[in-house]
């Protein structure tokens, strides 16, 4: 099978058949180059300028420069003077490291203090805490006995009313002794507030009742 392209194509065809084995560059300079030109041949030209002048600056460059070593010269004899009088660079850490050390000893004896007095505020807490659950339960032990001293005087109650219970064996006889001595609950009040009980009910009849007629037999009327 054969392909034919034109020129464009082919150009194309070659050039992506050119680039799939390769690999993008690393970023970065190489590490060997030769310099650029701009380093080569980049000539600085100084301004002209009078012989009197170039001597002038020449001289005030020497001048400056022995400043600049004198002023270490003296720099390094302070520091020289310093460290002899103990006021230099390796004192001032020692004292440093002095004080420091002062400090992290008084932060740890502060700390046992501390850690002293919350142990003993711990202990009187707990001592308290202690003792008033103690109290509680005093408390509660109290209320428990005296509770069961009220149930058990009640209940030694209801067995001597429990005598007098109606019960199967005794019922013939309480209902002869209710027919017998009947209790009368009934009571009126007149208008003054006078409370007036009814008579007991008789256990026979006498005679034809008389019927009650409205409030004629009202009690408070009487």
């Amino acid at each position: 099978m054969n392909i034919s392209f034109n020129g464009a194509q082919r150009g194309l065809f070659l050039q992506s058949v050119r680039f799939i084995g390769r690999r993008p560059p690393k970023q970065g300079k190489p590490p060997i180059v030769p310099p650029s030109k701009k380093v080569l041949y980049n000539v600085v030209h100084v301004p002209w300028m009078k012989p009197r002048d170039v001597k002038e600056l020449l001289w005030r460059r020497h001048a400056y420069n022995n400043a600049v070593v004198s002023l270490r010269e003296v720099f390094k004899q302070e520091l020289k003077i310093k460290d002899e009088a103990g006021l230099g660079l390796a004192a001032m850490k020692k004292l440093e490291e002095e004080e420091l050390n002062n400090l992290v000893s008084q932060n740890e004896v502060r700390n046992h203090m501390n850690s002293e007095a919350r142990a003993n505020r711990e202990k009187s807490e707990w001592e308290n805490a202690k003792r008033e659950i103690l109290e509680e339960i005093e408390k509660s032990l109290e209320s428990e006995r005296d509770n069961v001293a009220k149930r058990k005087t009640e209940v030694l109650q209801m067995i001597r009313k429990s005598e007098n219970f109606v019960t199967l064996d005794n019922l013939s006889d309480k209902i002869t002794e209710a027919l017998e001595h009947p209790e009368v609950t009934d009571y009126a009040i007149d208008l003054q507030g006078k409370k007036m009980q009814n008579p007991p009910p008789v256990k026979y009849l006498e005679g034809t009742p008389t019927r009650q007629r409205g409030r004629l037999y009202d009690r408070t009327l009487a």
